[in-house]
């Protein structure tokens, strides 16, 4: 940047800073201006130019007839003749523009990108109405902070404001006036009337809860509702009510069509996974209410993470779902829709790659099928790159397994995929926030030039500002304030209320639902020919009830999933199976042929809401596959089977009592630790060892898994026929010539094994301290609570 961009930056900063020293005086329109030009000479300089350059100043004239042109195709565009005019002169004198000085150049320049900010603020989009807006301070390390990370640090300060004039003077209103105290501030949210605005906010003046449980008095994040209807009066204060205030952390408000609210929350109970000591972060999912705050209920039993539900305008909820069942934690944050009463959710992107690390603040598109989402980081704040995301075009790769990127639309490329592997990631030097779309073409968004704030990414400073943006190269500040972050941009304009999908349940089925399973063969990576497949699998996952990574283990695996197996439905020999199963809990299936051995298995889960009936075409089958029609289909001919309970020592996992009779019974006999004939040095009695036994721990070199780290049989996704006892060397020992003579395995130890195997070769089923120690025994347990 020379002399003179510095110069513009420098008196920038110096108006702002004055501006507001006195807000009781409105900023001045130079002010405004000063800010802008500061602004463009920040975009010229990220593109390693100045104003001053003949290529910016020939760039920024193409850009104005774009949006020119644009603005004549908007509906109901306004008069554009006097800036026809005005950009013919400018082309006109850009024909000289190597024979003038810089300071000519650079006025040249001015009056071009003031053209084009002229023309893109006209647009009938905009409405030429006010933005309501949020400031905010975040706590600046990951993602999981975004939110809670009041319990760390005390961040406060912000509030939810109106900025009048969008584009045209920075003159903002309180729109709280200080009726709350100083507090923290996160997820705005609009009505389809635009007449209430929703909110989060946590009490920066009330104590913190010593830890994540719900303690009377204690700070947490609560729901609040702003009338934004009657803003004429400067003097007006807009009715305000607390719509959550229970001993919960409520957040990420999301209206729905039929006039309740989705939003996150960690009312079901649990921690993510992989909490450091000092991060005993809890696992808040999707749940629903009436308006008022009555009714609650949890929609989504994933057992980790969710944010930022929105509703599309076939009038399904998406939102982000944080999946790591036997895989990285640092990946795999995608995109998931469901029904507004939880039914039918599905996966939509995101979910089975490494290249974008998390897809966050997924906003529908008006008029459009196409999803808006900021491809962010995992290890940093919630920001990063705009992208489009087509989920009638989104399909996974057949060789890989994984998202394949046809569906999307990168709309900043200046800008990479934070913490994506090395083609697409790295960390990008600016970000992008909070985008509102007015059109697939045309934004509103919160923007900043400094990187990412957060863990990894280098970035320290918390600040962004409101711009509007548009795929034609137009980046233009509306809202800035030094020391804050300014987010969530909202023209209030009415919208088109989505349709109400109405609840599709049977009370007949009670607590269960049913599953109906049209050809398991139907297979994304094709299922092994000489395997055909006889039942299915079905595992419970419990959500993690301690909070440090680890501690407990579970066994092996890293960073596992205490789980237990429910038991095994039949597969009639086309393929398709019928079967109740519990609802509100965290399920995966496996493929198991007929000795046994599951052929292939889930990374995920799926949950079922009370008398739900869905169904799905095959065993990880491509997207958008659509089923077998139900009377083909030879399970459906038939009552849903029930599930068939399996063996002790699964309900939950005990490798004590599912495995150790069998050694005890087959193996100890030559691998008791003492020296002989017949005799080995591998000990497989149930002595402790730490935290497992001696067996358990010798058995280590002969077993596979799948986990987060570098010890998984897979990192993304299972592919059929390397399941854990396809993998695991273990019953190959067992078969070899050596053994052959000694072990006689029935068929019924056979499938124990296989069991186990397949269930990642768990030592524990629970993660609670005393329930281990009488695991650890032999003894049998109860279910976990929290479910």
């Amino acid at each position: 940047m020379n002399r003179s961009s510095r110069a513009v930056v420098g008196l920038a900063v110096a108006s702002l800073l004055a501006v507001f020293a006195n807000s009781a005086e409105p900023p001045a329109p130079v002010t405004l201006q000063a800010l802008v030009e500061a602004d463009w000479a920040m975009q010229e300089h990220r593109r390693g130019r100045t104003m001053q350059s003949p290529e910016a100043v020939r760039d920024v004239i193409a850009r104005a007839a774009r949006v020119l042109d644009d603005l004549r195709k908007s509906p109901g565009a306004p008069d554009e003749s006097r800036e026809k005019t005005a950009l013919e002169n400018l082309q006109a004198e850009a024909q000289k523009l190597d024979g003038l000085d810089e300071a000519t150049r650079e006025a040249l320049y001015k009056r071009a990108r003031g053209l084009a900010r002229e023309i893109a603020l006209k647009n009938p989009r905009l409405g030429s109405k006010p933005v309501v807006f949020m400031k905010r301070r975040r706590f600046v390390c990951q993602m999981l902070h975004e939110y809670l990370g009041y319990y760390y640090q005390d961040v406060g300060g912000g509030g939810v404001f109106l900025l009048e004039e969008p584009g045209r003077s920075l003159k903002t209103r309180d729109l709280l006036s200080g009726r709350l105290p100083e507090g923290a501030f996160a997820t705005l949210a609009l009505s389809y009337d635009a007449r209430t605005a929703y909110f989060a906010y946590a009490d920066r003046t009330i104590e913190k809860p010593d830890f994540y449980s719900p303690q009377p008095g204690k700070r947490y994040f609560h729901i609040y509702s702003l009338d934004v209807s009657k803003l004429t009066d400067a003097d007006t204060k807009p009715e305000l009510k607390a719509i959550t205030t229970e001993e919960w952390d409520d957040f990420d408000p999301c209206p729905l069509p039929d006039g309740g609210l989705a939003f996150m929350s960690w009312r079901r109970g649990g921690f993510c996974r992989c909490n450091n000591p000092w991060e005993p972060l809890p696992s808040y999912t999707l749940h629903r209410m009436d308006a008022d705050g009555r009714n609650a209920r949890t929609l989504s039993f994933h057992e980790t993470n969710e944010w930022h539900p929105n509703v599309l305008n076939d009038g399904r909820i998406v939102y982000i779902r944080w999946d790591y069942v036997d895989r990285s934690a640092a990946n795999f944050h995608g995109l998931w829709a469901t029904n507004p009463d939880g039914t039918n959710a599905v996966s939509l992107f995101g979910n089975y790659t490494m290249r974008i690390n998390a897809c966050y603040q997924p906003r529908p598109i008006p008029g459009s099928k196409r999803i808006a989402f900021i491809a962010g980081a995992h290890h940093a704040d919630v920001g990063g790159a705009l992208v489009l995301l087509d989920p009638t075009r989104a399909s996974l790769d057949p060789v890989t397994g994984t998202d394949r990127f046809d569906s999307l639309e990168v709309l900043t490329p200046e800008v990479c995929f934070p913490e994506g592997n090395e083609k697409d990631g790295g960390w990008p030097k600016s970000y992008y926030h909070s985008p509102w779309p007015l059109s697939e073409d045309h934004f509103l968004i919160a923007h900043s030039f400094d990187p990412i704030p957060g863990m990894n990414s280098g970035g320290k400073v918390d600040s962004a500002g409101i711009y509007y943006f548009d795929r034609f190269g137009t980046l233009e500040l509306l809202y800035k304030e030094p020391g804050i972050s300014c987010m969530y941009p909202i023209p209030l304009l009415p919208r088109p209320v989505p349709p109400i999908i109405p609840p599709n349940t049977d009370k007949q089925l009670g607590d269960e639902g049913e599953l109906l399973l049209t050809n398991v063969n139907h297979s994304l990576l094709p299922m092994p020919a000489d395997r055909p497949i006889k039942e299915l699998r079905i595992f419970q996952v419990f959500p993690k009830t301690t909070h440090i990574v680890n501690k407990p283990r579970i066994g092996h695996a890293n960073a596992e999933s205490a789980r237990m197996l429910l038991g095994t439905v039949p597969v009639e020999a086309d393929g398709s199976a019928y079967f109740r199963a519990p609802a509100r809990k965290p399920l995966y299936f496996q493929a198991v042929d007929a000795d046994g051995r599951a052929v292939q298995g889930m990374r995920s889960v799926v949950y079922l809401q009370p008398g739900e009936r869905r169904g799905c075409a095959g065993c990880h089958e491509p997207q958008g596959a659509t089923s077998v029609p139900t009377a083909r289909v030879k399970a459906s001919s038939r009552p849903a089977s029930v599930i068939a309970p399996g063996p002790d020592g699964t309900r939950p996992f005990s490798y004590p009592i599912l495995m150790q009779p069998l050694l005890d019974k087959q193996c100890v006999r030559c691998h008791d630790g003492t020296t002989g004939e017949n005799k080995s040095k591998l000990l497989l009695t149930g002595v402790p060892a730490g935290a497992f036994s001696r067996s358990y721990e010798s058995l280590k070199p002969f077993l596979r898994w799948y986990e987060w780290g570098g010890q998984s049989i897979s990192g993304a996704v299972t592919r059929p026929g390397h399941m854990g006892a396809d993998e695991s060397r273990l019953p190959r020992v067992l078969k070899d010539e050596l053994h052959a003579k000694e072990v006689k395995l029935s068929d019924a130890e056979w499938r124990k094994l296989y069991v186990w195997l397949d269930g990642n070769v768990p030592f524990y089923g629970t993660y609670e301290a005393k329930e281990q120690a009488a695991q650890k025994e032999g003894k049998a347990v109860a279910v976990p609570q929290v479910q």
